[in-house]
């Protein structure tokens, strides 16, 4: 879709203001190269979903047990996307209800420990998630977090070391899935970890669910007690999913008998929120529909393959990418071995100036601080949707080492980039965009 008047009719004669902004974000989107690992773009009917009327409902409870008068429509809503949420990851239960990725793990947690309970899983500087047990986030004031790390030469996950601070630690919860991990994590391991010192595994699949639907990753349903995942990342709307799986974990109960699935529902409601966003139900249950079609899951494959190139290409230019490649949607390339001084923040300005857009990220075992970081995540799910391939990817590493080899470094913050070069660059790069339109609108 454009970004033409049709679409923001209303808005733009009631709010000129807001009517601009958004369209002008729209621009943004189609002439820019989106490389946001953790970044989607949903459909039309996922957009029309969430500007529905289902939005003006208030429901507090679960289908069927509501607080509410008059929630007999969007109960099926609710129906609706739970079914389809279970049979796109092929599990026993589904709730659609969490606001986010970070509320559904949030709401997990809450549910089965008590406060001071140990939890284990990787430290945010090793790539893992603020939600996962970061001292500025819920987790880490309410629960005794211990990290485990990747390997200091691979920056591998070593399921012995793993298990090794698992025995020592004894955590209730082991948590396994990444914000900044490009390897393919063995969920069968973690779980037998877990099994061995008495532990819930916990598995955030937020970054690559997308792939796990399709099965171009290995599922974790089969293997963790819960799995959680943001639905926007792999390109729903904003929101976030728990599920479990075949194993029936659902039905496995606490010392007290208490069912798991009745303690995620509790923690849901009343426990961590008030009514769902009923009108994000309705947009993921379309987006469920969405993800069994066979475009859909062949696309995961292709995002793979996109990566795969891109990490290739940027190697062939002598780039440091961290574990020396991918197995999914992510590269992370370690720009400070590429140029002296070259930081992550300097990077993501500088490519931004020119049209790339990328995330600076802070890497395993680094000296710079996150607010600089060393390093740079790129995802390829938004530029494969648009229909970009090999030959495109190719293109996008040599528009990256142009512009990273013409910047001129004065600090770990600052730069210059001279202007008829960046706005050549952002032509190029507006050019590429304007063959592969996104679907943004």
């Amino acid at each position: 879709m454009d970004c033409s008047d049709d679409i923001f009719s209303v808005l733009k004669t009631e709010d000129r203001d807001v009517y601009e902004l958004a369209a002008k974000e729209c621009q943004r989107q189609q002439k820019t190269l989106q490389l946001l690992a953790a970044e989607n773009q949903c459909s039309a009917a996922v957009l029309a979903a969430l500007g529905s009327a289902v939005q003006n409902k208030t429901a507090e409870g679960f289908p069927g047990a509501r607080l509410h008068g008059g929630c007999e429509v969007v109960d099926d809503i609710e129906r609706l996307a739970v079914a389809r949420a279970k049979e796109a990851f092929g599990a026993q239960y589904a709730n659609v209800q969490p606001h986010s990725g970070s509320a559904a793990n949030q709401i997990v947690l809450t549910a089965i420990l008590e406060k001071d309970d140990k939890i284990l899983s990787l430290g945010t500087d090793q790539g893992g998630h603020y939600s996962h047990g970061a001292a500025v986030s819920f987790t880490g004031k309410f629960f005794d977090v211990e990290n485990y790390y990747v390997d200091k030469k691979t920056f591998l996950l070593d399921y012995e070391a793993i298990r090794e601070k698992a025995i020592k630690v004894r955590p209730r919860v082991l948590i396994s899935g990444a914000s900044a991990y490009a390897r393919t994590i063995d969920f069968k391991k973690f779980r037998e970890i877990a099994d061995e010192v008495g532990a819930y595994l916990l598995a955030d699949i937020s970054h690559i669910s997308g792939l796990v639907i399709a099965g171009a990753h290995p599922s974790p349903v089969d293997y963790a007690h819960f799995t959680t995942t943001s639905t926007y990342k792999p390109g729903g709307p904003r929101g976030g999913l728990i599920v479990m799986g075949s194993r029936d974990n659902r039905r496995e109960t606490t010392d007290d008998g208490q069912e798991l699935q009745e303690l995620i529902d509790k923690a849901t409601f009343p426990g961590v929120q008030g009514t769902p966003y009923l009108n994000n139900i309705a947009a993921k249950a379309v987006f469920f529909k969405e993800t069994l079609s066979e475009e859909y899951r062949a696309r995961q494959f292709k995002i793979i393959e996109n990566a795969k190139r891109l990490a290739k290409g940027l190697l062939d230019l002598s780039y440091d990418v961290v574990t020396g490649g991918t197995d999914n949607h992510i590269v992370l390339v370690n720009v400070s071995n590429s140029q002296k001084g070259l930081t992550g923040f300097v990077a993501q300005k500088c490519l931004e100036e020119c049209g790339i857009v990328v995330d600076k990220y802070a890497l395993p075992y680094e000296s710079c601080s996150d607010a600089i970081t060393s390093g740079i995540r790129l995802g390829t799910a938004i530029v494969t949707k648009s229909g970009m391939g090999a030959k495109e990817m190719d293109s996008i590493s040599s528009l990256i080492d142009t512009v990273l080899k013409d910047v001129k470094i004065i600090s770990d913050t600052e730069y210059e980039i001279d202007k008829s070069f960046s706005d050549k660059m952002r032509a190029e790069v507006e050019d590429l965009c304007r063959r592969f339109p996104s679907g943004a609108s």
